[in-house]
């Protein structure tokens, strides 16, 4: 790997960092797909993975109080469940298919979740969590990208901004850690070659992003965060489409 590569992953650690302390998501949806295209789709998403269970460990200190835990275990728990199943899939099936299917439904769920929340329908309860939760665990083992499953529900239930950044960070913490263990274990996956150096920029970055997070975070509002999400949501869908046929057309 070249210099130029190892600072364009310490940059976009920090800046997916400063989006994921903003609206509670960043390392799942903008990082896996460019990890990737960047360093190769295995080692990309046990990048990734990582690091999504990493960020949110920097800032649960700082966003505890306003954690919702039971719907931590009502979206994690079934993330889990399906997280062995979702790892022995990705260990059978060539990448190229598993991107384009996952995120093509993903981009089918956004548009009728936007379109739901433009007639001011709200949708929730315990089912909805639960199918949300095994979203979330299918999309993060097959694509790295757990965020855009959460982006629907966010839209779809009208969560509160700030509890809904709050309650991720937990939940990126399990399905990120049990994501990397499952892979580990079913598709003999393993983290990239990098020096000492670059691991250490990548976690001074995390720091770093925290408290850059909360500035903007600040300056957004609740409305700020809200189309900041469903932005995310799109652009990692449409990433991961993109990585995909990339992947497919060799």
């Amino acid at each position: 790997m070249s210099l130029t590569l190892f600072l364009s992953l310490i940059a976009l650690v920090l800046v997916c960092a400063i989006i994921q302390r903003v609206a509670g998501m960043g390392l799942g949806i903008v990082f896996a797909p460019y990890a990737v295209v960047l360093i190769g789709a295995h080692e990309g998403i046990m990048l990734a993975n990582l690091l999504g269970g990493l960020v949110p460990v920097v800032m649960l200190p700082r966003i505890w109080s306003q954690i919702e835990w039971g719907k931590v275990l009502r979206l994690g728990l079934p993330a889990i469940a399906v997280m062995p199943f979702a790892a022995w899939l990705s260990s059978i099936s060539p990448p190229a298919p598993l991107y384009l299917v996952v995120s093509t439904l993903v981009l089918l769920s956004l548009v009728i979740s936007v379109l739901l929340a433009r007639v001011h329908t709200t949708v929730d309860g315990v089912p909805v969590q639960i199918g949300t939760g095994v979203g979330i665990g299918l999309g993060t083992v097959l694509g790295g990208v757990g965020g855009p499953a959460a982006t629907v529900y966010a839209v779809l239930s009208r969560w509160p901004a700030l509890a809904m950044v709050a309650t991720l960070q937990p939940l990126w913490i399990l399905v990120s850690f049990v994501s990397f263990g499952s892979k580990l274990a079913w598709d003999d996956g393993q983290l990239p070659d990098m020096p000492v150096w670059v691991w250490a920029a990548m976690l001074g970055s995390l720091v770093l992003a925290v408290g850059l997070g909360e500035a903007l975070q600040r300056k957004l509002g609740e409305l700020g965060i809200h189309r900041l999400v469903i932005v995310l949501g799109f652009i990692g869908a449409a990433l991961s489409l993109w990585t995909g046929l990339r992947l497919l057309l060799g």
